[in-house]
């Protein structure tokens, strides 16, 4: 597109949409333009609607116009979800990020897309509430961006995802339409299941105006506990005695020796001696049947041969344990000059011989290989250190993220757990669907989306 055309449609959009609306910046559109997977860009102008009817508007303009759109949350997404091109106009929901409601007799919430995830987490647990869902990324991602790629996290393993909290939703089409599905209700079986169908959709079939989420009771306590193995895999095989002793966690994190070393520094602390991995552990419920389930937790890690198990006093302590898990992203980026991030999911019994094998793939591309993750539900995250400016090594990086998602399929798991497709994992994507199920999904998105606006390119490998 040239810059006669570029500069004319931002004219255009700013006419009909106005400069409330309209940002056409370089500036904010540099900013727009990317993600937490750095791929950068400068999108064509960024739509920053505040309601509905905003929404809406800017969708018939883009259509009208023939723009691509690329719907955006917080540029959380490490796999390019919200990265936009030159041709793209963003439409940006940070405006959007009114809490509408929290019904402690319905126990749902109905919220705007630009809503952070921990806000909302914050004014749940104040009323006695609970919204489960628990993203690294809580503090800074929104709940649209979070329904958009499933988000799970750390609780996955006890509370599901994102998809199990969406009941309902109205989202704006790329005809221009509003479509609401679901409610307040919690359970329909009228017709196709429509609300998941838009969960992990990535942008590609609408832009979500408005979100209601099933909430629990909060729980009344909670507890922490953090073991240390001599070896790498022993946490590993901690987590599948903490599940046969009949805990079920909320949270079971597994921290390879890489990673411990890694935040360790990163905290101003001496790495661990003599310990090669470790497990957290986080139960909750009641305070009796809470204290119970630790117990059970710590003579079943005993068991399974840890070195240490350390129970948290009280919250403070619990906090100052899960530390290093939430550092490790900012803790990777000091110690290494670029990572790749890969999301895969195994089968729970191949969860040890998957890392085992994708660190061997490190070790033979010379690449530094950080093994952890959601031990409960044996997502894995392996980072892949490396240096882009050193000869040979994007080659190498390419050649051992390709062979990682290789083990993971041949162990009959999946290229992504959490995070989605993306721009990055569209390769990957086609390895793991059939052709016939990737024409299927392409007809989904052209009824939703018989234009092609909404965030193309994404999610769904083209033909």
């Amino acid at each position: 597109m040239s810059t006669d055309r570029r500069d004319a449609l931002r004219a255009e959009l700013l006419r009909r949409l106005g400069p409330e609306v309209v940002a056409a910046d370089p500036a904010d559109r540099r900013l727009a333009s990317s993600d937490a997977s750095r791929l950068y860009g400068d999108c064509l102008a960024v739509l920053r609607p505040r309601t509905e009817e905003e929404t809406v508007a800017a969708v018939r303009a883009a259509v009208d116009l023939g723009v691509a759109l690329t719907p955006r949350g917080a540029g959380t997404s490490p796999t390019g979800s919200a990265a936009a091109t030159p041709e793209q106009a963003v439409l940006d929901f940070a405006r959007m990020n009114r809490i509408v409601d929290v019904d402690a007799r319905d126990l749902v919430a109905v919220v705007e897309p630009g809503v952070l995830c921990g806000d909302l987490q914050a004014r749940c647990e104040a009323l006695g509430l609970f919204y489960p869902p628990d993203p690294a990324s809580s503090r800074t991602s929104t709940l649209g961006g979070n329904v958009a790629t499933c988000a799970g996290g750390l609780r996955a393993v006890k509370y599901g995802v994102t998809r199990d909290y969406v009941l309902g939703l109205r989202a704006v089409l790329g005809t221009g339409e509003v479509l609401e599905v679901g409610g307040r209700h919690l359970k329909s079986v009228v017709g196709y299941d429509l609300v998941r169908l838009f969960v992990g959709s990535e942008g590609t079939l609408g832009a979500f105006t408005r979100l209601t989420l099933k909430l629990l009771p909060k729980p009344e306590a909670c507890e922490t506990v953090l073991a240390s193995f001599a070896d790498e895999a022993g946490a590993l095989a901690g987590a599948d005695a903490v599940l046969a002793a009949g805990v079920l966690p909320r949270a079971l994190e597994y921290l390879d020796r890489d990673v411990l070393e890694i935040t360790a520094g990163f905290l101003g602390e001496a790495p661990p001696a003599g310990i090669g991995s470790r497990l957290l552990v986080e139960v909750d419920g009641d305070a009796a049947s809470c204290g119970r389930a630790a117990d059970r937790a710590v003579a079943a890690l005993s068991a399974a041969g840890a070195v240490e198990s350390r129970r948290a006093a009280d919250a403070v302590e619990r906090d100052r344990l899960w530390r290093g898990r939430r550092a490790i992203s900012p803790a990777v980026y000091r110690a290494s000059p670029a990572k790749r991030s890969e999301d895969l999911g195994v089968p729970r019994s191949r969860l040890a011989a998957a890392i085992a094998e994708i660190k061997a793939v490190g070790r033979a591309e010379g690449l530094r290989v950080l093994a952890y993750g959601h031990a409960g539900d044996a997502n894995l995250h392996v980072n892949f250190l490396y240096d882009p400016a050193r000869p040979g090594e994007l080659e190498r990086l390419r050649a051992a993220t390709s062979r990682a998602v290789d083990v993971a399929l041949a162990h009959g798991g999946t290229v992504s757990g959490e995070h989605g497709v993306g721009l990055k994992k569209l390769d990957a994507a086609r390895r793991e669907l059939s052709p016939r199920a990737l024409a299927l999904m392409r007809g989904i998105k052209t009824l939703f989306d018989p234009r092609g606006v909404m965030n193309p390119g994404k999610a769904i490998p083209e033909e």
